[in-house]
């Protein structure tokens, strides 16, 4: 008996070439890393199942690319923190802690916080002093569904990305 695997993993895009109905987001962050033009933290929104948390690795996978020797393992610079079930202060804090320390291997540390309006108005203002003032080899890509539930402070200090539904050409 083979294993079963959930179509949502199985046919998970692996390059922005695979991303299906998000042309110009995704050539807008291919054209981000090839000029070395990346901003320090960025939002994904739109509705479920578009590619928001999909884009969201891609991108962190192919930013150090450049940065690393071939066949060194980028996966130790990529830190990913789901908001609906982590999304107390402490968790935050966690994650501040972690930001402090520069990336061993490549430029840049890439933290993925999905579903991030799920986080208690405490962890976002906790977090909101890291997107404030934060380091140089720190990347943070921030993906929701609701993007009214996020505080207008932390929106200001992102480039923020809207996910279209996937329309009928392009299935």
């Amino acid at each position: 008996m083979s294993e079963f695997v959930v179509s949502a993993r199985k046919y998970r895009p692996n390059s922005f070439d695979s991303v299906v109905g998000q042309n110009s987001i995704t050539s807008t962050l291919e054209n981000a890393i090839s000029s070395g033009q990346m901003a320090q933290a960025y939002l994904f929104c739109g509705p479920r199942g578009v590619g928001k948390t999909s884009c969201a690795r891609i991108f962190a996978k192919i930013i150090n690319k450049d940065f690393i020797a071939e066949g060194e393992d980028l996966s130790f610079n990529v830190f990913e923190l789901d908001a609906a079930s982590n999304n107390s202060v402490e968790d935050i804090k966690n994650i501040m802690e972690q930001v402090r320390i520069p990336p061993q291997i490549g430029k840049y540390k890439i933290y993925i916080i999905d579903e991030v309006h799920m986080l208690s108005s405490q962890a976002f203002n906790a977090f909101l002093k890291t997107l404030e003032e934060p380091p140089p080899h720190a990347i943070f890509i921030l993906a929701t569904t609701e993007k009214h539930k996020i505080i207008p402070t932390i929106l200001s200090r992102c480039q923020v990305y809207n996910f279209n539904r996937i329309q009928i050409e392009d299935m």
